[in-house]
């Protein structure tokens, strides 16, 4: 009786003991993980390593390493900053300049963009992580597009609305192989200097 009910209240202790982590904590540490090895590169051990927590710590916040991906990329694109910047007003050329310069991360943990680097092994990834791209995908280009419209007549909206879409991908893997500040700078002015003065010659544009 007496070791039955001490082991109970060793159950009780336990289980009202708070914890040691919070949800969001594990992802903030899982993200650079995923960024730099990937969702098939990354084993339960980095992520132990990672965030301080044990396998059967992280199992008891998520299903599977899946999940910890899926959780990790919504928070990755729920606190950056593209939307932010280009929901900005007014809108214009002076947004798309500034998403180009602060979207792509140029840190030793981030370079370049997670989404855009999860993307190239989409056929690896689950479902729900596919979703939250393509979703997520939508949103920026609409928010492009809105800034685009302000800028230029409707009949080069497309086409410019493509041109950013590219050279975000470009700059963001470039990043991952050349994670130079300075020379990222340089190029968006370039490219900025196209399409201003390439493209912009209606007053809308100014």
């Amino acid at each position: 009786m007496y070791i039955e009910l001490t082991g109970s209240l060793l159950y009780i202790a336990r289980m009202a003991r708070p914890k040691k982590f919070t949800r969001e904590a594990i992802l903030d540490k899982a993200i650079p993980i995923f960024w730099r090895f990937g969702l098939a590169g990354t084993n339960v051990q980095q992520l132990e390593a990672a965030t301080g927590v044990n396998k059967s710590g992280l199992y008891s916040e998520f299903e599977s390493k899946d999940d910890i991906f899926v959780a990790a990329l919504r928070r990755y694109l729920e606190t950056g900053p593209a939307l932010r910047i280009l929901g900005g007003l007014p809108q214009g050329f002076g947004n798309i300049e500034q998403f180009l310069l602060l979207a792509p991360s140029f840190s030793d943990d981030y370079a370049g963009c997670l989404l855009i680097n999860a993307s190239r092994d989409v056929a690896l990834l689950p479902d729900p992580a596919i979703s939250l791209i393509s979703e997520f995908n939508e949103k920026r280009m609409a928010a492009i597009r809105s800034n685009v419209e302000a800028a230029l007549p409707p009949e080069q909206v497309d086409a410019v609305c493509d041109l950013v879409w590219t050279f975000f991908a470009g700059i963001c893997i470039d990043a991952n192989l050349h994670p130079d500040v300075a020379a990222h700078r340089i190029r968006v002015s370039a490219f900025m200097r196209l399409l201003v003065n390439g493209l912009a010659t209606t007053p809308a544009a100014a």
